[in-house]
């Protein structure tokens, strides 16, 4: 064999070894996940209610088992369950589909997807939403330079970007999904950056100031603000650097000069914390709302009415908030704020004595209480209607998705006419509480009612554990109670299906769960119940 030839051959034996590897690595990555088990019926065991109480008349049974943290699903019109398995704790993001028949098929990965070898389209988590209209499924992600974007995929894996260039580089991202059965248009919403307006530490923590030092909060209309600096400690201090920085509100990190923020470039920069639409072809973007902090539930009535789950600011970083609570807000006019970062979620003014932390976390920043950052008078604001706020969850309860009940089906009864149901996630402690404890019983970690008949809806529980927390807490569950839903639809079968997200906990900043841990619920007519066909 020539020397030429020699030479080339060692070049291909090399490049196959480095596929080899490439393939063995992805196949290990792979096998750190799950595949999804749909149950069969003599599998589906009814969950006692010793463990997890249900509304009488109905069983609640496993139905989907082994998901990898998901985080939305949704029913089309050919009745396939689609499946969004978030891309959280460092996996890659999945779309499958359930037909009716039970089959099992992805809609995104398709095939191997080993990027040395074959470079592609690829998405990022977390996804926060996903809907099905007219043969496409459209899907909420980050792209790889964590700016948001909504995808259409078809049933064969292609895909069109509906919007990009979203603002979702701090916090919290691109959320839920609806479409309007008024004018057929997708509405969504997008995070806030930060916990309460200021870069802090806590966004040091949790990694994204050191991969995006330019990110922060943007509103939707210039605003003024009063001139509170706030002083923290320089994460990277040296010989070279100081030891403290000096961070104003809406700016990056470490930016200190700046008493107006100018609104946003629109369509071609968007606000964060806002409520979009948009037509399902995608081109035509409009700001429905804005001042929302982390609108992580979205749907719509018969009329076109936006409701929004939008979650309290937290105990922590460097503008710390105490007793924040969720919210439930129904819009119907375009252009409301909703009076984050300078109002709670049920609308109060911010400086109240009850949201106001300990002072031994709000003196080290140079003040010695939470109050407004805003100029409102300056900025032409005001203050945000309350007519607005229809129904207040506790303190970190994780106010999720959410969907009405049916007007057919076993779930259509007098006493559930016009209510909501909501998936609360719980807490994300001991990060949102910098360290503290929360109150006990805790919040969320079930499924509850929203009578939406009075001006602010009664809250009751509809499905929950009877201890409160995940069920892996609980030595009596078998791992069979609510873990963290994050997800209700009523199927086109009429029963309800509650996604639980999973095993999750907070630790240094960043997410932890458990692969596999994730599954769904079904909750339908007892047999002594059922009406023989």
């Amino acid at each position: 064999m020539g020397h030429h030839r020699f030479f080339q051959y060692l070049h291909s034996l090399s490049r196959l070894l480095i596929a080899g590897a490439c393939v063995a690595a992805f196949l290990a990555a792979d096998g750190c996940t799950s595949t999804p088990r749909l149950l069969p019926a003599s599998l589906q065991e009814t969950v006692d209610r010793r463990i997890t109480e249900y509304p009488d008349g109905f069983d609640l049974k496993p139905y989907v088992e082994n998901l990898n943290c998901p985080t939305g699903f949704c029913f089309d019109e050919s009745k396939n369950l689609i499946v969004a398995e978030g891309g959280l704790d460092g996996s890659d993001p999945r779309i499958f589909v359930i037909r009716p028949d039970g089959v099992i098929f992805n809609i995104y990965p398709i095939g191997a997807r080993i990027p040395v070898l074959k470079p592609g389209f690829h998405i990022y988590g977390p996804i926060g939403g996903i809907v099905a209209a007219h043969g496409k499924i459209y899907v909420s992600h980050r792209d790889d330079h964590d700016m948001g974007v909504i995808t259409a995929f078809d049933y064969n894996g292609d895909h069109k970007t509906i919007v990009a260039g979203l603002p979702a580089q701090g916090d919290y991202g691109v959320t839920d999904l609806a479409i309007s059965p008024i004018d057929n248009r997708l509405y969504f919403g997008v995070g806030a950056a930060t916990n309460s307006g200021v870069v802090g530490l806590d966004n040091w923590q949790e990694g994204w100031v050191r991969k995006h030092p330019q990110a922060c909060d943007l509103p939707w209309q210039t605003i003024n603000l009063l001139g509170f600096r706030f002083d923290v400690e320089n994460p990277e201090s040296s010989l070279f650097s100081p030891n403290s920085l000096v961070t104003v509100p809406f700016e990056p990190f470490g930016v200190s000069d700046i008493i107006q923020i100018p609104a946003v470039q629109f369509p071609v920069q968007k606000p964060s914390g806002a409520i979009f639409s948009d037509s399902l072809d995608g081109g035509d973007p409009k700001v429905f709302a804005w001042g929302v902090r982390n609108p992580a539930g979205l749907v719509l009535d018969d009329y076109g009415s936006v409701y929004v789950t939008d979650q309290g600011m937290e105990l922590r970083g460097t503008r710390p908030v105490d007793n924040d609570p969720d919210a439930l807000f129904q819009l119907n006019l375009r252009g409301s704020w909703l009076g984050y970062p300078d109002y709670s979620r049920s609308l109060d003014p911010v400086n109240l004595a009850k949201y106001q932390p300990p002072q031994s976390m709000t003196i080290p920043t140079g003040y010695p209480n939470v109050r407004f950052v805003i100029d409102h008078e300056a900025s032409n604001l005001t203050a945000p209607d309350k007519d607005l706020l229809r129904a207040v969850f506790a303190w970190q309860s994780g106010a999720s998705k959410m969907a009405f009940f049916p007007k057919t089906g076993p779930f259509h009864k007098p006493r559930y006419e016009g209510e909501l149901l909501v998936a609360l996630w719980g807490d994300h402690a001991p990060f949102s509480t910098s360290g503290g404890p929360m109150p006990t019983p805790l919040p969320g970690y079930r499924i509850v009612r929203v009578d939406l008949n009075s001006h602010v809806g009664e809250v009751s529980d509809f499905i929950f554990n009877t201890r409160s927390g995940p069920a892996s807490q609980s030595s009596d569950s078998n791992g069979l109670g609510l873990e963290r839903p994050i997800d209700v639809k009523f199927g086109p079968d009429g029963n309800l299906y509650i996604l639980d997200f999973g095993r999750a906990q907070m630790k240094e900043g960043s997410l932890q769960t458990g692969a596999g841990t994730g599954k769904i619920f079904i909750c339908q007519p007892s047999s002594h119940f059922m009406t023989p066909q």
